[in-house]
């Protein structure tokens, strides 16, 4: 069966090379290539070579043309800095000067000097390229996010770790304590794990639906295959503690030595003025910083758990699953419980596979439904009987988390899929809605509400208490997932289009639009309190989901300093105590372990913040 990849693949359009790539790739690492691109490749291996750069989610591939062969270049967990050069080179006639993207990327060679060692097509990538002319300036792109660069120390502390990892996504907290009135239970709720732990480490209690999951990196063949030794890496609670496998604690200083490292650089000359490659090569780095910082709760939790063999991997069978799973969501007498098992089936199946992203995308009534269910629920029920009930409200806000968190699963890393743009720009209402209901705060039954002193109601039975500190828990976990959920909405606006030909979405458009809701000063206020409560409730370490969300908080909070000025007056006024005083690079450094890849970005989006903090000038909408 042919792979549904080729279509709603803009960046994947040579039929050629996409035979080529399916031919010699193992089925995981075709479906895990993101785009290709023709270009000029000049690196110390190099010399003005006509080639094709195949980017997957985890590695850059240089491929001849016509294609011959591909070999693996640069892993993305080596990659320091990705950077758009304005020149003009010399070794490109008038015309291609003038449409010529110079794409420079600067990666760390240690990997791949000490533990590759005499591996092909990797040797010749080990000596560093001269630092490019002083004359060269790196485009800054004012309407998008900057991307940070990460430091090249030589210090264990400083640097990046080689780490196997399985993707992940945080979960919802522990909601055990909750269930739907069954009239029967043959199909009940599941409960999701404590502490963001992973789909692949958590199962369901006896009795419950099972979802036990066995999700490994899809390994590449054997001429392609990562050839680094990995070993597994323990951090206790000390931040100068580091513990390899079994061994005994390694000071920092200790497990660094012979890891020197070395700059190389690799640059793309793509002559296109429309190519979006630099675009995807970003996104990509960026996605897997994330996806190695939340894998390393998984590693956590699955030291003492056991894992088989995985299954073979065939798409067929995937498209198979997808296509009963839709035909049962989409069933007319749907309880709340059935839809929750189906999205939570539905998440699990497209968190171990990447091809089930494509299908959601290519199958636009699936996001329709989600949005129009979340909108049925959100912020109150239309169900009125919900309004008194406690236990049916806390039921509905269980399936409302799940289906934002299934939700941002799809949005995450199908930047480059047409039908993604395709399903967005059809019903603007229905992207509208969802970002309104993402930054309103669910309505719950007044009973609950929490008193001024933040203690419940004196007349509360304990009952009634435990109910009501519960649904409470669950506005939190519902604002930190809608969080999640806007943020990658905000890539999307970052991205610059939306749309085809005229139809446009700007983030300056999503800002107006966002300033213009009576709910948005009090989600910004809400994100602001959160980021307090992360950096200053205790000086314990943060946790990868919560270090993750983190950056997502303060992407936000960037995004609305930079595009509304009603917000940046909003946050300067009403907040800036909380900067003063709370939010502050000392307490974030203090809070975030240095061995997660996205502690460095943090930092730098954390000092961008500040600075827009403290400016006076507004960035025009």
């Amino acid at each position: 069966m042919a792979s549904p990849a080729r279509s709603g693949f803009p960046a994947r359009t040579n039929s050629r090379l996409d035979a080529f790539l399916r031919r010699h790739l193992a089925p995981e690492v075709y479906d895990a290539v993101r785009a290709y691109e023709p270009c000029i490749v000049v690196s110390d291996a190099e010399k003005h070579t006509f080639k094709y750069v195949v980017l997957s989610d985890r590695l850059i591939y240089l491929t001849e043309n016509p294609p011959k062969s591909i070999r693996r270049v640069v892993a993305l967990r080596d990659v320091l800095a990705i950077d758009l050069i304005d020149d003009y080179p010399e070794f490109l006639n008038s015309s291609d000067r003038e449409i010529n993207q110079h794409i420079r990327i600067v990666y760390s060679s240690t990997a791949l000097k000490k533990e590759c060692g005499k591996s092909k097509g990797v040797g010749k990538f080990l000596v560093s390229l001269h630092r490019s002319k002083a004359n060269k300036k790196v485009k800054q792109d004012n309407n998008g996010p900057r991307f940070w660069r990460r430091k090249d120390s030589r210090s264990l502390d400083k640097s990046s770790l080689s780490m196997p990892f399985k993707d992940s996504l945080p979960c919802p907290s522990d909601l055990k304590h909750l269930s739907l009135p069954s009239p029967g239970a043959s199909l009940p709720l599941p409960i999701p794990s404590r502490s963001c732990q992973s789909p692949e480490a958590s199962g369901w209690a006896a009795g419950w639906m099972s979802f036990a999951s066995n999700t490994e990196e899809p390994q590449e063949p054997p001429d392609h295959k990562d050839c680094s030794s990995e070993i597994p890496v323990r951090f206790d609670g000390n931040r100068n503690e580091v513990r390899l496998g079994n061994s005994l604690p390694a000071s920092p200083k200790h497990s660094s030595s012979g890891l020197e490292k070395e700059e190389s650089e690799l640059h793309l000359y793509i002559i296109s003025e429309t190519s979006s490659i630099f675009l995807h090569l970003k996104s990509s780095w960026n996605n897997y910083i994330i996806r190695a910082t939340l894998s390393q709760e998984s590693l956590r939790s699955s030291e003492h758990g056991h894992t088989g063999n995985p299954k073979p991997y065939r798409s067929e069978e995937k498209i198979k699953h997808f296509s009963q799973l839709k035909s049962e969501l989409f069933l007319q007498d749907n309880t709340l419980r059935e839809i929750l098992c189906v999205v939570t089936e539905l998440r699990v199946a497209a968190q171990r596979n990447f091809i089930l992203k494509r299908l959601f995308w290519k199958t636009s009534e699936l996001f329709y439904f989600l949005v129009d269910k979340l909108h049925e629920y959100l912020p109150e029920s239309r169900d009125k009987t919900a309004l008194q009930n406690k236990s049916q409200r806390a039921n509905e806000l269980v399936a409302c988390i799940e289906i934002i968190q299934t939700l941002g699963l799809m949005f995450r890393e199908t930047e480059i899929e047409s039908s993604r743009l395709t399903t967005l720009a059809a019903k603007k209402g229905t992207l509208l809605n969802l970002l309104v209901i993402l930054i309103s705060k669910p309505k719950v039954p007044k009973s609950c509400s929490m008193s001024n002193d933040g203690q419940p109601p004196s007349d509360s039975t304990s009952a009634e208490m435990s109910c009501d500190a519960q649904l409470q828990k669950l506005i939190l976990e519902y604002t930190d997932k809608a969080t999640a959920l806007l943020y990658e909405t905000l890539l999307v606006f970052q991205q610059g289009n939306l749309g085809l030909g005229s139809t446009k979405f700007a983030i300056s458009w999503m800002m107006s639009t966002l300033q213009s809701c009576p709910p948005t000063m009090g989600f910004v206020g809400s994100i602001v309190r959160r980021v307090v409560d992360r950096l200053s409730a205790s000086l314990q370490l943060l946790t990868p989901c919560q270090a993750v969300l983190l950056y997502q908080q303060l992407y936000i909070l960037k995004s609305c300093l930079q595009y509304s000025k009603a917000l940046a007056e909003y946050i300067r006024n009403h907040h800036s105590e909380e900067f003063r005083y709370f939010i502050h690079m000392p307490a974030l450094e203090r809070r975030l372990p240095v061995w997660y890849p996205i502690t460095e970005p943090t930092t730098q989006l954390c000092h961008e913040v500040l600075q827009l903090i403290e400016q006076r000038q507004y960035a025009k909408c």
